[in-house]
């Protein structure tokens, strides 16, 4: 099956948008090691938030049917228990 090139257009942008997340991120997380002296706590820190924001933005644009925050439940349903 044959992607269109907007399907390819909106694959590379999520996947360069999750590079440059996590590069920048980084790069904050460095910076706040340097000013702090707590090498390299914030770094990693920062790095884990920036791939798990990165993440859920790929599945927001990649696969929305798959994003389970703000769905709607049809009136008719029961309400979910914890």
């Amino acid at each position: 099956m044959q992607r269109t090139n907007q399907g390819q257009g909106r694959v590379f942008g999520a996947g360069l948008t999750l590079a440059v997340v996590v590069g920048l991120f980084a790069y904050g997380g460095l910076w706040l090691d340097t000013h702090f002296g707590t090498k390299p706590w914030l770094l990693l820190l920062c790095v884990v938030c920036g791939i798990a924001g990165g993440i859920l933005h790929l599945v927001r644009v990649l696969a929305p049917e798959q994003w389970p925050f703000g769905k709607k439940l049809p009136k008719d349903s029961p309400p979910p228990t914890s």
